[in-house]
């Protein structure tokens, strides 16, 4: 990608500080509406919604409080406080690890999963209505495509999400 700095009077402009503005802002946008539609429609955030799916999407419906906190980007005390409110919730339980005393798990529970299935019917509608509905299928294919090249370059460093 050529460098404009030159053609239009300073870095600031350049095309690739565009890009990365258009993915941030649309991310942002995106993230405001979802987590809106699902605290008015599921009584959950965006955050409690992702930490369940990753919970469901995971083998046996637990993994690490370790883990899922990496996997949203939380400190190690910012995943224990979402562990609890998502326990006083009755959406998922602490599981003590059986190879590991130090560790625990966080699991489903039935209500969770069923909190869930409810929140992703939502979610689907509302990624059709925001974000499918606006391309065609090339560009979803394109979209997925980038994005996946992008995301394991930083995956190492703990800097992505799934």
């Amino acid at each position: 990608m050529p460098d404009r700095d030159s053609t239009t009077g300073g870095v600031i402009w350049d095309d690739r500080i565009s890009a990365y503005g258009r993915i941030v802002e649309s991310q942002r946008r995106l993230h405001q509406i979802f987590d809106r539609s699902l605290r008015d429609n599921a009584g959950m955030s965006i955050v409690w919604y992702e930490a369940l799916l990753r919970l469901g999407r995971s083998p046996d419906g637990h993994m690490p409080i370790s883990e899922l906190g990496e996997a949203l980007g939380l400190t190690s005390g910012g995943a224990t406080r979402l562990v609890d409110r998502l326990e006083e919730t009755g959406y998922v339980e602490r599981v003590a690890c059986p190879t590991d005393r130090r560790v625990w798990w966080v699991a489903l529970t039935d209500s969770g999963r069923t909190a869930l299935d409810a929140a992703s019917r939502i979610h689907v509608d509302d990624l059709d209505t925001h974000l499918v509905d606006r391309l065609d299928d090339d560009d979803l294919d394109t979209l997925n495509a980038v994005m996946t090249r992008i995301r394991p370059a930083h995956k190492a460093s703990g800097t992505t999400q799934e």
